[in-house]
Protein backbone atom coordinates (compact mmCIF):
# COMPACT_ATOMS: atom_id res chain seq x y z
CA UNK A 1 0.00 0.00 0.00
CA UNK A 2 1.13 3.55 -0.70
CA UNK A 3 -0.67 6.31 1.11
CA UNK A 4 -1.10 9.79 -0.27
CA UNK A 5 1.00 12.26 1.68
CA UNK A 6 1.23 16.00 2.04
CA UNK A 7 4.55 15.88 0.15
CA UNK A 8 2.88 14.29 -2.88
CA UNK A 9 0.17 16.93 -2.82
CA UNK A 10 2.77 19.68 -2.60
CA UNK A 11 4.68 18.24 -5.60
CA UNK A 12 1.49 17.98 -7.66
CA UNK A 13 0.55 21.59 -6.93
CA UNK A 14 4.09 22.75 -7.73
CA UNK A 15 4.02 20.87 -11.02
CA UNK A 16 0.71 22.46 -12.05
CA UNK A 17 1.93 25.91 -11.03
CA UNK A 18 5.18 25.47 -12.96
CA UNK A 19 3.26 24.41 -16.07
CA UNK A 20 1.05 27.48 -15.80
CA UNK A 21 4.09 29.71 -15.30
CA UNK A 22 5.83 28.16 -18.32
CA UNK A 23 2.85 28.93 -20.54
CA UNK A 24 2.87 32.53 -19.29
CA UNK A 25 6.63 32.76 -19.82
CA UNK A 26 6.22 31.79 -23.46
CA UNK A 27 3.65 34.51 -24.03
CA UNK A 28 5.51 37.16 -22.04
CA UNK A 29 8.95 36.39 -23.56
CA UNK A 30 10.55 35.62 -20.21
CA UNK A 31 13.08 33.18 -21.68
CA UNK A 32 16.58 34.19 -22.69
CA UNK A 33 19.58 32.48 -24.20
CA UNK A 34 23.02 32.64 -22.63
CA UNK A 35 25.97 31.63 -24.76
CA UNK A 36 28.97 29.59 -23.67
CA UNK A 37 31.96 30.23 -25.95
CA UNK A 38 33.67 27.32 -27.70
CA UNK A 39 37.42 27.57 -28.32
CA UNK A 40 39.77 25.49 -30.41
CA UNK A 41 42.56 24.85 -27.91
CA UNK A 42 45.26 24.25 -30.53
CA UNK A 43 44.94 27.80 -31.86
CA UNK A 44 43.17 29.53 -28.95
CA UNK A 45 40.56 30.60 -31.48
CA UNK A 46 36.91 31.36 -30.76
CA UNK A 47 35.06 29.08 -33.18
CA UNK A 48 31.50 29.01 -31.88
CA UNK A 49 29.12 29.05 -28.95
CA UNK A 50 26.61 26.82 -27.21
CA UNK A 51 23.14 28.22 -26.58
CA UNK A 52 21.84 27.68 -23.03
CA UNK A 53 18.19 28.31 -22.12
CA UNK A 54 17.54 30.49 -19.06
CA UNK A 55 14.35 31.66 -17.39
CA UNK A 56 13.88 34.63 -15.11
CA UNK A 57 10.40 35.48 -13.83
CA UNK A 58 8.99 39.05 -13.73
CA UNK A 59 9.80 39.12 -10.00
CA UNK A 60 13.46 38.55 -10.83
CA UNK A 61 13.53 34.94 -9.64
CA UNK A 62 15.92 32.69 -11.56
CA UNK A 63 14.44 29.23 -12.26
CA UNK A 64 17.17 26.58 -12.71
CA UNK A 65 16.91 24.62 -15.99
CA UNK A 66 16.88 21.29 -14.15
CA UNK A 67 13.62 22.39 -12.52
CA UNK A 68 11.62 23.64 -15.49
CA UNK A 69 12.96 21.67 -18.47
CA UNK A 70 11.72 18.25 -17.21
CA UNK A 71 8.24 19.73 -16.73
CA UNK A 72 8.40 21.34 -20.16
CA UNK A 73 9.25 17.91 -21.59
CA UNK A 74 6.47 16.15 -19.68
CA UNK A 75 3.85 18.63 -20.86
CA UNK A 76 5.11 18.92 -24.44
CA UNK A 77 5.86 22.63 -24.02
CA UNK A 78 9.49 21.85 -24.82
CA UNK A 79 8.51 21.56 -28.51
CA UNK A 80 7.55 25.24 -29.06
CA UNK A 81 10.21 26.38 -26.56
CA UNK A 82 12.84 24.32 -28.34
CA UNK A 83 11.86 25.77 -31.71
CA UNK A 84 12.24 29.28 -30.27
CA UNK A 85 15.67 28.37 -28.89
CA UNK A 86 16.79 26.94 -32.23
CA UNK A 87 15.58 29.93 -34.26
CA UNK A 88 16.97 32.52 -31.83
CA UNK A 89 20.36 30.80 -31.60
CA UNK A 90 20.70 30.51 -35.38
CA UNK A 91 19.77 34.17 -35.83
CA UNK A 92 22.35 35.16 -33.21
CA UNK A 93 25.03 33.05 -34.89
CA UNK A 94 24.39 34.85 -38.21
CA UNK A 95 24.67 38.22 -36.45
CA UNK A 96 27.99 37.27 -34.84
CA UNK A 97 29.34 35.93 -38.14
CA UNK A 98 28.84 39.37 -39.64
CA UNK A 99 30.10 41.35 -36.65
CA UNK A 100 33.33 39.41 -36.16
CA UNK A 101 33.83 38.72 -39.88
CA UNK A 102 33.98 34.97 -39.29
CA UNK A 103 31.72 33.12 -41.70
CA UNK A 104 32.62 29.81 -40.00
CA UNK A 105 31.32 30.73 -36.52
CA UNK A 106 29.13 27.80 -35.42
CA UNK A 107 26.28 27.42 -32.96
CA UNK A 108 25.45 24.43 -30.75
CA UNK A 109 21.89 23.78 -29.52
CA UNK A 110 20.61 21.15 -27.10
CA UNK A 111 17.74 19.03 -28.37
CA UNK A 112 15.15 17.32 -26.19
CA UNK A 113 13.97 13.79 -26.89
CA UNK A 114 10.41 15.12 -26.96
CA UNK A 115 11.26 17.49 -29.83
CA UNK A 116 12.48 14.69 -32.07
CA UNK A 117 9.64 12.36 -31.11
CA UNK A 118 7.11 15.10 -32.01
CA UNK A 119 7.48 13.99 -35.61
CA UNK A 120 8.19 17.17 -37.58
CA UNK A 121 11.55 18.05 -36.04
CA UNK A 122 13.58 17.60 -39.22
CA UNK A 123 11.23 19.92 -41.14
CA UNK A 124 11.44 22.48 -38.33
CA UNK A 125 15.25 22.47 -38.43
CA UNK A 126 15.23 22.83 -42.23
CA UNK A 127 12.79 25.75 -42.01
CA UNK A 128 14.94 27.54 -39.42
CA UNK A 129 18.10 27.01 -41.49
CA UNK A 130 16.40 28.41 -44.58
CA UNK A 131 14.86 31.36 -42.73
CA UNK A 132 18.04 32.42 -40.94
CA UNK A 133 20.49 31.70 -43.75
CA UNK A 134 22.84 29.75 -41.47
CA UNK A 135 24.95 27.14 -43.25
CA UNK A 136 23.79 23.68 -42.11
CA UNK A 137 27.37 22.61 -41.33
CA UNK A 138 27.59 25.41 -38.74
CA UNK A 139 24.68 24.07 -36.70
CA UNK A 140 25.44 21.37 -34.13
CA UNK A 141 22.56 19.63 -32.39
CA UNK A 142 23.37 18.00 -29.05
CA UNK A 143 21.53 14.74 -28.42
CA UNK A 144 21.30 13.05 -25.02
CA UNK A 145 21.27 9.32 -24.41
CA UNK A 146 17.67 9.61 -23.19
CA UNK A 147 16.63 9.84 -26.83
CA UNK A 148 18.81 6.95 -27.98
CA UNK A 149 17.70 4.34 -25.45
CA UNK A 150 14.24 4.32 -27.04
CA UNK A 151 15.73 2.32 -29.94
CA UNK A 152 13.13 3.81 -32.27
CA UNK A 153 13.57 3.44 -36.03
CA UNK A 154 11.86 6.79 -36.59
CA UNK A 155 14.43 8.52 -34.37
CA UNK A 156 17.31 6.88 -36.22
CA UNK A 157 15.76 7.99 -39.52
CA UNK A 158 15.40 11.57 -38.26
CA UNK A 159 19.05 11.71 -37.16
CA UNK A 160 20.16 10.34 -40.52
CA UNK A 161 18.09 12.95 -42.35
CA UNK A 162 19.69 15.72 -40.30
CA UNK A 163 23.15 14.38 -41.14
CA UNK A 164 22.26 14.17 -44.83
CA UNK A 165 21.20 17.82 -44.64
CA UNK A 166 24.75 18.68 -43.51
CA UNK A 167 23.95 19.34 -39.85
CA UNK A 168 26.39 18.13 -37.19
CA UNK A 169 25.24 15.85 -34.38
CA UNK A 170 26.86 15.59 -30.96
CA UNK A 171 26.24 13.01 -28.25
CA UNK A 172 26.11 14.86 -24.94
CA UNK A 173 27.26 13.81 -21.46
CA UNK A 174 28.97 10.69 -22.77
CA UNK A 175 30.33 8.29 -20.14
CA UNK A 176 27.48 8.31 -17.63
CA UNK A 177 24.01 6.87 -17.28
CA UNK A 178 23.09 4.53 -20.11
CA UNK A 179 25.91 5.55 -22.47
CA UNK A 180 26.76 2.64 -24.73
CA UNK A 181 29.50 2.22 -27.29
CA UNK A 182 26.88 0.93 -29.72
CA UNK A 183 25.46 4.47 -29.93
CA UNK A 184 28.67 5.60 -31.59
CA UNK A 185 28.39 2.80 -34.13
CA UNK A 186 24.66 2.94 -34.83
CA UNK A 187 24.10 6.71 -35.03
CA UNK A 188 25.77 9.31 -37.29
CA UNK A 189 27.49 11.44 -34.64
CA UNK A 190 30.21 13.96 -35.46
CA UNK A 191 31.10 15.12 -31.95
CA UNK A 192 31.43 13.36 -28.61
CA UNK A 193 31.03 15.50 -25.48
CA UNK A 194 32.62 13.92 -22.43
CA UNK A 195 30.58 14.26 -19.26
CA UNK A 196 31.85 17.02 -16.99
CA UNK A 197 32.12 14.61 -14.04
CA UNK A 198 35.26 13.24 -15.74
CA UNK A 199 36.64 16.53 -17.06
CA UNK A 200 36.27 18.43 -13.78
CA UNK A 201 38.71 16.10 -12.04
CA UNK A 202 41.36 15.49 -14.71
CA UNK A 203 43.90 17.68 -12.89
CA UNK A 204 43.37 15.98 -9.53
CA UNK A 205 42.28 12.42 -10.15
CA UNK A 206 44.40 10.05 -12.26
CA UNK A 207 41.48 7.70 -12.87
CA UNK A 208 39.37 10.51 -14.33
CA UNK A 209 42.35 11.61 -16.42
CA UNK A 210 42.91 8.07 -17.67
CA UNK A 211 39.25 7.59 -18.58
CA UNK A 212 39.17 10.95 -20.36
CA UNK A 213 42.29 10.07 -22.38
CA UNK A 214 40.74 6.73 -23.34
CA UNK A 215 37.45 8.32 -24.43
CA UNK A 216 39.33 10.90 -26.53
CA UNK A 217 41.43 8.21 -28.22
CA UNK A 218 38.34 6.12 -28.92
CA UNK A 219 36.49 9.12 -30.34
CA UNK A 220 39.39 10.02 -32.63
CA UNK A 221 39.67 6.42 -33.85
CA UNK A 222 35.99 6.63 -34.86
CA UNK A 223 36.49 9.94 -36.64
CA UNK A 224 34.71 12.01 -33.98
CA UNK A 225 35.70 15.39 -32.60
Amino acid sequence: FQFFTADLNEKAIKHLQMESDLRRAMVENEFALHYQPIYRLATDELVGAEALLRWRTPSGQFIPPDEFIPIAEDTGLIVPIGEWVLRTACEQARTWQQKISNSNFSISVNVSARQVIAGNFVETVRDVIEATGLRPSLLELEITERLLIRNDAAIAAALNQLTEAGIKLAIDDFGTGYSALSYLKDFPFDVLKIDRSFVDDVMRDEESAGLTRSIIMMAHSLGLE
